[in-house]
């Protein structure tokens, strides 16, 4: 018996204790799937962790009451899928099952998800969340100091402006050839 993780399409987890080997993986997923999407489950993405290498099973076409609201681990590799699996659209159950360094299933259960999808994700939700000096820029609030008259003002200087200016054409300004050995 070997623990993997079902996300379910509400986003929540379950550790399943199945009786599971490489070659029943996807008869095996089926049989414990609630919710399906359209044709078979797939091999859809692996992560690498250490010597284990994480893989994901599920469907990425089907119907809209099955769309699964969680988002995976950003980066993973597909063999077939060009969108980031952070960002795809997935249906019904997601499976995560995990391998040791010789392809053989091993236990992998919510917290070790969890613990590696906090390391991956670590930082990201600083860059994401709003900072005082960003949202005072943002703001709309009016200058006091502005004057509406030296704005026009000052648009009238640079039209004069545009016309005033002088092409000079010296040696002295160009650069010297680098004749260093390096």
């Amino acid at each position: 018996m070997k623990t993997i993780v079902r996300i379910n399409i509400d986003s929540t987890m379950n550790d399943l204790e199945l009786n599971i080997e490489n070659k029943s993986i996807v008869n095996t997923l089926n049989k414990n799937s609630n919710n399906r999407g359209v044709n078979n489950i797939r091999h859809l993405y692996s992560w690498v962790n250490n010597n284990d290498t994480i893989r994901c099973y599920g469907w990425y076409d089907g119907d809209e009451e099955h769309i699964n609201k969680h988002e995976l681990i950003p980066n993973g590799s597909s063999k077939f899928l060009d969108e980031d699996s952070s960002t795809i659209l997935l249906y019904g159950d997601i499976f995560l099952l995990a391998f040791d360094e010789k392809n053989r299933i091993k236990d992998f259960d919510i917290s070790s998800y969890a613990y590696y999808y906090s390391i991956i994700n670590e930082g990201i939700d600083d860059c994401l969340s709003d900072d005082s000096e960003d949202s005072e820029l943002d703001s709309e609030e009016e200058d006091p100091d502005y004057n509406e008259e030296d704005e026009e003002d000052d648009e009238e200087d640079d039209e004069d402006e545009d016309d005033d200016f002088e092409i000079i054409d010296s040696d002295e300004n160009e650069l010297n050839i680098d004749e260093n050995n390096y």
